[in-house]
């Protein structure tokens, strides 16, 4: 944990020294708020969060564990591109 807590603020001190808070945050809003009608990045996080915890009952781990493969097969497999967006990314960032 406290290395995510570094790596947030490394990120945070280069996006401002570069003057790109704005951007930032209008990413991150872009991320979160639902465009023509597809729920945004939040559901996602409230199914990973919500299987996950279910993973702490010892009986309810395998349960568990199968749930949290579909969410992940389903992000992946969603009509929403992964993978051109992914490719996209990759190739922009060079």
């Amino acid at each position: 944990m406290p290395l995510f807590f570094l790596l947030v603020g490394v990120l945070l001190i280069i996006v401002a020294v570069n003057d790109k808070m704005g951007e930032l945050s209008g990413l991150i809003k872009d991320d979160f708020k639902s465009s023509s009608g597809v729920p945004g990045f939040h559901i996602w996080i409230a199914a990973i969060f919500v299987t996950g915890s279910l993973g702490y009952i010892k009986a309810m781990r395998p349960v568990a564990n199968a749930f949290l493969v579909l969410i992940i097969v389903s992000l992946v497999l969603s009509n929403r591109g992964f993978f051109s967006k992914f490719k996209s990314s990759l190739e922009g960032a060079t």
